[in-house]
């Protein structure tokens, strides 16, 4: 009990620490809100006289965008950068001797995070796109599988947030590593472009990929209404296998990361 204690404490500090800095947190929903009037404006102008591109409607295609936008701001945790700070300083090794699986504690500090980007940008980017320009969810049962699958999308992209952050026991640097991660995450996840309007054979190639599991799933759910619920458990069966296999491999690249930790000073 004292354990899922300390972990429920570190989420809440996380939480806390989050929410201390507004300027930041206020310019960063004011560029989100920005993102949000270029998309509607772009995509308004592509659909000029179409009712339907590639099967999705503009509204689809809107909403699937500001909510990729505003989830993009959601996963934002810089797990990879804190670990990666700890590991180089090495003040990971109080995190280590303390009696919390690391993986674990990482996690909550990074659920934290999240939470606080939640409350403070993603849910009002989201109430301002309603409010604003008019957009509307489609109401339906993939309301239920939806919040389901973001948590999922969330976990696999902790993980590979906790992945690169993990390279920095070998590489003593992330920022190119991090940043090619974030390039290929954005474009083959179908954060930046719904995967429906890449060419046909690009999508069966990423469909082998894990990248739409954290936001091309998702996302789908939340703007297709008029899916079977075969539908549904077969996307959630998807995420749930790369989050498995995830999280066995960012166990498997600690174990054996941890050996070549070098600590200097006292």
């Amino acid at each position: 009990m004292r354990r899922y204690l300390g972990y429920f404490h570190i989420v809440k500090a996380s939480f806390m620490a989050s929410i201390v800095y507004p300027v930041g947190t206020f310019f960063t929903l004011i560029g989100n809100l920005v993102y949000i009037t270029v998309v509607f404006f772009l995509w308004h102008s592509i659909y000029s006289g179409a009712d339907t591109l590639h099967g999705m409607t503009f509204n689809q295609t809107f909403i699937y965008l500001t909510l990729a936008g505003s989830v993009l701001i959601l996963f934002k945790t810089y797990t990879d950068w804190a670990l990666s700070s700890r590991i180089i300083d090495g003040s990971i090794v109080s995190d280590l001797i303390k009696p919390l699986d690391f993986q674990v504690q990482t996690f909550a500090q990074s659920l934290g995070f999240a939470l606080g980007n939640g409350v403070l940008i993603t849910l009002p980017s989201l109430l301002l796109m309603v409010v604003l320009f008019h957009g509307s969810f489609p109401l339906g049962i993939n309301l239920l599988f939806f919040p389901v699958s973001l948590g999922l999308a969330y976990m696999l992209s902790f993980c590979l947030d906790y992945a690169v952050g993990l390279t920095a026991f070998y590489t003593q640097s992330l920022w190119g590593i991090s940043i090619t991660k974030e390039v290929i995450v954005s474009l083959l996840s179908g954060a930046l472009i719904p995967l429906a309007f890449f060419p046909e054979g690009l999508q069966r190639v990423l469909q082998l990929l894990p990248f739409r599991a954290i936001y091309s799933i998702p996302l789908l759910i939340a703007t297709s209404s008029q899916l079977q619920i075969a539908d549904y458990f077969q996307l959630l069966l998807v995420q749930i296998a790369w989050t498995i296999v995830f999280l066995v491999l960012t166990r498997l690249f600690f174990n054996r990361a941890i050996r070549v930790l070098v600590v200097n000073g006292g």
